[in-house]
């Protein structure tokens, strides 16, 4: 079944291609005949008709069990689809591996293919010196970078024992807290009710300390008052690490996000008047977010100058980040174990060069 979706997948984007350019010659017949006799528009009508029957015979023959042999695959693509059925690998893992010069993800029902930008920054770690360690963590061994690790926590945490984590030595280098969010139904800011108590907490640890908010702003006034909200949670306090925009696509699907209809731009625009208001008091930004968060989201473009912190979960049998463009942090668990706090727990590790 895998070997037959992955060929239906390439079929369709090929036979879209050139349905894509047959309608660009016919939009230009169209034009050419305005300007001439009736007789050029009665040409142009014959052209249409015959182009809406072809689409109809592609659709009728795309049902067809024998419609894959209507384009040829080269025996590299054939192989890599075999390879990957036979290891029992899902769809949308084929289509990575055959698909590997653009950015495949899923979301509600359908495949989204994004070419992979050349100007944008790539990424640039060497996935040999991944590894992944029985404890769940992922190590990096390369002398060009330092690599730290740290967890993230909020209220759905419930009350972390921080001296229990002092006293196991389990001290992570680094912890992020949630400061808050805007409410994605409301549109309500409001602080996380363990904020205060687990700043403290973390700074007595000696870890490196920062912030981070989930935003919802649906204008670039409403991202600078969520940066003035989190300023005025840290009551002047500094934290060490770069503000981090929690970016999210809203996955409740009995509730429509207020974000839901803004553009990528238009989101991209609110997340850098959060990072101009933020720079104004001498900090800077980085923006969380998965691959949907800065594919289907966000505008990367525009944000070439602000820091990424990638979020893609690791599994036994695929622990390598799935992104082509640069990131500094990479949360590659939800599942992690520390000593005083009950439950899960987010695992990252940042690199520094």
């Amino acid at each position: 079944m895998c070997v037959i979706l992955a060929i239906s997948a390439i079929r369709y984007q090929r036979e879209n291609a050139r349905l894509m350019q047959k309608n660009e010659e016919l939009q230009i017949s169209l034009s050419q005949a305005e300007s001439t006799a009736e007789a050029g528009a009665e040409t142009a009508a014959v052209e249409t008709e015959a182009l809406v029957a072809e689409e109809e015979v592609i659709s009728e023959t795309a049902d067809r069990d024998d419609a894959a042999e209507m384009v040829p695959l080269d025996d590299r693509t054939l192989g890599t689809i075999r390879a990957y059925a036979e290891q029992g690998k899902s769809f949308l893992a084929t289509l990575k591996a055959v698909f590997s010069d653009q950015f495949v993800f899923a979301d509600e029902g359908r495949f989204y293919f994004r070419d992979i930008d050349p100007a944008l920054r790539p990424y640039s770690y060497d996935n040999s010196k991944i590894s992944l360690g029985s404890d769940g963590f992922i190590s990096y061994d390369d002398d060009e970078y330092d690599t730290s690790y740290g967890i993230d926590v909020s209220q759905h945490n419930d009350v972390i024992d921080w001296e229990a984590m002092k006293e196991s030595g389990s001290i992570p280098d680094f912890v992020y807290i949630r400061a808050g969010i805007r409410g994605y139904g409301s549109g309500k800011l409001v602080a996380d009710t363990q904020v205060s108590a687990n700043l403290a907490g973390a700074r007595e640890l000696g870890s490196e300390v920062g912030v981070y908010f989930v935003t919802q702003a649906v204008t670039e006034e409403e991202a600078r008052e969520e940066a003035q909200f989190v300023l005025e949670t840290l009551s002047g306090n500094k934290v060490d690490l770069p503000i981090a925009l929690d970016v999210e696509k809203v996955e409740d699907f009995e509730t429509v996000p207020r974000t839901k209809s803004l553009s990528a731009q238009e989101y991209t625009r609110n997340v850098l008047a959060f990072a101009d208001e933020m720079k104004k008091e001498g900090y800077e930004t980085i923006i969380y977010g998965n691959g949907k968060t800065f594919m289907l989201l966000l505008d990367m473009t525009m944000l070439e100058d602000v820091d990424k912190w990638f979020a893609d979960y690791v599994a036994e049998d695929d622990y390598i980040p799935y992104f082509p463009y640069d990131f500094s942090i990479w949360q590659f668990s939800c599942k992690g174990s520390v000593p005083g706090v009950s439950g899960d727990v987010d695992l990252n590790i940042r690199f520094n060069q």
